[in-house]
């Protein structure tokens, strides 16, 4: 279950990342877009603009930016969870280490002498 839980956050958060990284270019160049246009309405009045635009992509960017740090959260986690508890683990090494002392009681056992019979 804890493998589960491990692969499922990996792939969440490098998806989350990806998905935030595709907003983030496309957010990225709509406000130099925006930018562009109210630097060019500005060159031909002469005067002040409204900028509402470029703040709406601000906020798209902002939110961009919490889903890439979200998704760097969970894809860490994910990195970070064990494959297998602590149980599983101690489990597995008490059993390696009765296979060997069983192949070394086997391995040091007296064979029995063929050519005396």
């Amino acid at each position: 279950m804890l493998k589960f839980a491990k692969h499922l956050l990996l792939i969440v958060g490098a998806i989350v990342i990806v998905g935030a990284a595709i907003l983030m270019l496309y957010e990225f160049r709509l406000s130099s877009d925006s930018l562009n246009a109210i630097v060019a309405m500005a060159n031909q009045q002469k005067s002040n603009t409204d900028a509402t635009s470029f703040n709406a992509t601000q906020l798209g960017i902002l939110w961009s930016t919490l889903a890439c740090l979200v998704g760097g959260l969970v894809l860490g986690i994910g990195i970070g969870v064990p494959s297998a508890t602590f149980k599983q683990r101690y489990e597995q090494r008490q059993a390696e280490a009765a296979r060997q002392l069983a192949e070394a009681a086997a391995k040091d056992a007296p064979k029995p002498d063929v050519a005396a019979a």
